[in-house]
């Protein structure tokens, strides 16, 4: 069959007889269950649409496109219900177009059914609309919301609009709950990429049974491993031919190889329980191309989660993001929002463990425990993408022929057991790094130390248990060779000699500070301290007299660097620059003038390791 790269609808996807994972078992167990008000939640391009558009429908009474699926063969009854199907992907530049467009939106459902919105907001207009559905049909309505929080995550570079409009969202769900529409609506889904939106929401939509985290509904959307070898096999053998012409795989590669290449590219995901999940998009583009790529991040970055890295790169580093507990994975405020969190959501992180950590609580014979989350990189795709993102937010933009250059070099080093040139090029990418970001514990050291090495693009792994600790990191090279780092933390700041305080500020002073403000000081200095016969001989000349006074200072500044000793003048320029700067500039000033490495150390126990006459 083939593959739906578009983005299709189940209708289309069947009458066209594309390839269909079949998800309807999933789906009964929504509607056979006592509740019928669900949110879900999944990253971009996961198949939240099509999954809407498929209960869609089964609750249009449409049999005949579910002929061949599960559903088909079960004691479902497939009856017909109004269907009220909405979009909020519209533009949302402000709460007034948000508001105009989600009327517009109800009024395109309204004329379908031959009838008119009628209410003073959006609230008022889904809760009347939904009504006369009812009315008119004499049957329960079907309410499905897709992207509902686009309106949202679409403006978080302006929180003052985003907030606007998800007050407009609060009053347009919390109309769902009135007691008049509620009775009239037989199942909800919402569906959107993070859970944030809604939270925020207060009472809002908090009627809605949360299934994003439920072991149940993990397989929802996505291709599950079953999946993918039900419907995936027959393609395998083109898809490997096609990669050994291109000269993408070895001749000698095969089936069972490439199925292991296209798991550790794709696979991983994971919202609870045991079943594991492939990204959808990125897998039938593979199969489309023939080619391994990063598809799915290439089709587009949340906005939100990008500005956030660039805006709080230290928070985003992904050896320092801690285990999360459901309540605060569920749960994050608009205004503040954790790392965790919003890169679970957007597709970056994916549940590695669940945990069940006691709390505290009034005594009874039970334990009571709370889940608690521990997240991993899902695959190769959002790894090798999302450490590069992290790695130019951090160290600045860089070549990648350069950055490739500089992991030869590495390699080189460690190979040859130079811990001075390690030591050298670990300096080199920690040079443009600002004070403020410069690591302050070992956890963050190691965080940097390990997005160097993944974004040159070594195979490297991170805190190996061994028989008593741990292992730091561990890099695999070619020909069988590992390298074992052990990272340790330390202040290596010499303390200064006021002389070298002194000359550490007036070097910032120089680079910081505008040359009048210096040459200001420079002047009062040079009124002072120049010799008589020197300073009357400056200020007695034509070209003095019919000056400005900027052009005054800039004559005696001159004068006082040239005839002055160089502690009076650093002296000087090091009061500017206390009396100017920020204590940000001036600690970043006297922290790069005492940063000389103490590698001795190092290179002494390096070298007290005999070299192999053989390789390991």
């Amino acid at each position: 069959k083939e593959l739906p790269l578009g983005p299709y609808t189940f209708a289309e996807i069947i009458d066209r007889n594309f390839l269909y994972a079949d998800k309807t078992r999933y789906i009964y167990e929504l509607l056979l269950s006592s509740k019928k008000d669900y949110f879900l939640s999944r990253p971009r391009r996961f198949g939240k649409t099509l999954l809407l558009s498929t209960i869609r429908e089964l609750f249009s009474g449409n049999r005949e496109r579910f002929k061949g699926l599960w559903i088909d063969k079960s004691d479902y009854a497939f009856p017909d219900h109004p269907v009220l199907d909405l979009s909020l992907s519209l533009e949302a530049f402000s709460p007034e177009i948000l508001r105009a467009n989600i009327l517009n939106k109800l009024k395109n459902v309204a004329e379908k059914a031959n009838l008119a919105v009628d209410g003073l907001t959006p609230g008022m207009c889904l809760g009347n609309l939904i009504q006369d559905l009812y009315k008119k049909y004499n049957s329960k309505v079907v309410v499905l919301i897709d992207e509902y929080d686009a309106p949202v995550t679409r403006n978080m570079d302006d929180r003052a609009i985003a907030q606007a409009n998800a007050k407009i969202l609060h009053d347009f769900f919390a109309s769902l709950k009135d007691t008049d529409v509620a009775p009239k609506i037989c199942f909800t889904m919402v569906t959107g990429i993070t859970r944030y939106a809604l939270t925020s929401m207060d009472s809002g939509p908090n009627h809605l049974n949360d299934i994003s985290l439920g072991s149940e509904y993990a397989g929802l959307c996505g291709f599950t491993l079953e999946e993918f070898g039900s419907l995936f096999s027959d393609r395998l053998e083109a898809a490997l031919s096609n990669l050994k012409q291109a000269g993408r795989m070895k001749p000698s590669a095969s089936q069972d190889g490439l199925r292991a290449s296209i798991l550790r590219w794709y696979d991983g995901y994971n919202w609870g329980g045991q079943t594991r999940v492939l990204n959808p998009y990125s897998i039938l583009n593979f199969f489309d191309n023939s080619k391994f790529d990063s598809y799915w991040i290439q089709s587009g970055r949340p906005a939100h989660l990008t500005a956030l890295i660039r805006a709080r790169p230290m928070d985003f580093l992904v050896p320092r993001l801690e285990s999360c507990l459901s309540a605060e994975l569920r749960k994050s405020e608009l205004t503040q929002l954790q790392a965790v969190p919003v890169l679970f959501h957007s597709g970056y992180l994916t549940i590695d463990k669940i945990t069940n950590v006691p709390v505290a609580g009034p005594e009874t014979d039970e334990e009571e425990t709370i889940e608690s989350f521990s997240f991993r990189l899902p695959n190769h795709e959002v790894s090798s993408s999302y450490n590069k993102d992290c790695f130019s937010a951090v160290f600045g933009l860089m070549d990648a022929n350069a950055l490739e250059t500089k992991g030869d070099n590495l390699r080189a080093a460690f190979l040859a057991r130079d811990a001075q040139k390690v030591s050298a090029i670990f300096s080199d990418f920690f040079s443009p790094v600002s004070y403020h970001q410069r690591p302050r514990e070992e956890k963050t050291f190691h965080a940097f130390v390990q997005l160097i090495l993944m974004a040159m693009g070594f195979n490297i792994q991170s805190e190996l248990p061994g028989a008593q600790s741990r292992l730091d990191l561990c890099l695999e090279l070619p020909d069988g060779v590992y390298v074992i780092i052990e990272l340790k933390y330390c202040q290596t700041r010499i303390k200064l000699k006021p002389a070298e305080e002194e000359a550490a500020l007036a070097r910032v002073a120089k680079t910081k500070l505008s040359k009048k403000t210096r040459n200001e000081n420079l002047a009062k200095l040079a009124m002072i301290r120049l010799d008589d016969v020197e300073l009357d001989q400056i200020t007695n000349e034509d070209s003095y007299d019919n000056a400005t006074q900027e052009e005054k200072d800039n004559i005696l500044a001159k004068a006082a660097l040239k005839s002055l000793p160089k502690a009076d003048t650093d002296k000087v320029l090091a009061d500017t620059a206390r009396d100017h700067l920020s204590s940000e500039d001036l600690e970043e000033a006297l922290y790069r003038a005492g940063d000389k490495p103490k590698i001795s150390t190092i290179q002494r126990l390096a070298a007290s390791y005999p070299r192999p006459s053989k390789r390991p």
